[in-house]
């Protein structure tokens, strides 16, 4: 899922970040549902996982392909959050927040990364959210 516009902005380093996003469903219309309506409600969510991972340069997109194996998966999570750990919280309806304390981001080089939350109800995974963020 390619994403285009960086909404999450760019976080220092050296501070605490805090993700905080409120989740809202289409109207019938199909446009946002800004209503208290259309807030999701995540009571029947088993797991509600962040994830951080480094962004993929460019060039992978255009010149590898799995038959020669350099694109067999993604990187690994530079950082972690989930309902489950109790290192996400979800406030019904809609808001998911996580919170990383001051020191935790001084490890992860500087770069894009790409900020990525799925939701698990019952077998089933979805990824709901994937966009960029910049760790300056």
């Amino acid at each position: 899922m390619p994403s285009f516009m960086n909404t999450l902005g760019a976080v220092s380093r050296r501070g605490q970040w805090r993700f905080r996003h409120v989740f809202r469903s289409a109207d019938p219309a199909g446009r946002l549902d800004i209503t208290d309506a259309g807030l999701i409600d995540f009571s029947a969510a088993s797991d509600v996982v962040l994830t951080v991972t480094p962004r993929a340069p460019k060039w992978r997109e255009l010149w590898c392909w799995s038959s020669i194996g350099c694109c067999a998966g993604d990187a690994p999570p530079v950082l972690l959050a989930s309902l489950s750990t109790g290192t996400l919280v979800v406030s019904n309806p809609g808001l998911v927040e996580a919170l990383f304390p001051a020191g935790s981001l001084l490890a992860i080089p500087p770069g894009l990364y790409d900020v990525r939350v799925s939701v698990t109800i019952g077998p089933e995974t979805a990824e709901i959210f994937d966009e960029p963020i910049e760790f300056a």
